[in-house]
């Protein structure tokens, strides 16, 4: 009678080799896959932070869950700003992508309960080629965020004409 003892499967001994390689170089750190919700507040400002909210960094994008799709196309428009804001926050170049999908309304239901309890008061305004309540509607964003997103408007009112 011949008895089989069961061998270790090749993945099993290569996950090992690999584990410990990594381990003795230090590359087996996982980064972290989610933005504080504080650094996230503080790249895009409160009023933007109420209605787009990051869920999962992955391999160097960020995704992102939007309230509508006129949010998706403006921070689309401003994407290089918000990458530049949201890393220089971080203190390393972890995102170089983003990607937007549309959330349902409880997933942004408690920054905006923030937000409201804040009531923040009337921002400057200057002269525009377009309306900025067409674009913003009723959001009053950080000045430097708002100035990109009205150009990024601007830019693509221009494209159409």
């Amino acid at each position: 009678m011949i008895h089989f003892t069961p061998q270790p499967r090749p993945s099993e001994a290569i996950r090992v080799v690999l584990r410990r390689a990594l381990d003795s170089h230090g590359l087996r750190k996982r980064l972290e896959r989610r933005i504080p919700p504080h650094v996230w507040e503080e790249a895009v400002g409160k009023q933007l932070a109420s209605r787009a909210q990051p869920t999962v960094l992955t391999a160097g994008v960020l995704h992102i869950l939007v309230e509508d799709h006129r949010w998706r196309d403006q921070l689309d428009a401003a994407r290089n700003f918000l990458i530049a804001r949201i890393n220089q926050r971080l203190g390393a170049t972890l995102v170089r992508e983003l990607r937007f999908g549309l959330a349902h309304d409880a997933a942004l239901a408690p920054a905006k309960a923030a937000l409201e309890a804040l009531a923040p008061g009337p921002a400057p305004r200057r002269e525009r080629a377009i309306e900025p309540a067409a674009v913003l509607g009723a959001a009053q964003l950080e000045p430097s965020l708002r100035e990109a997103v009205l150009r990024a408007a601007e830019a693509a009112a221009r494209q159409r004409a």
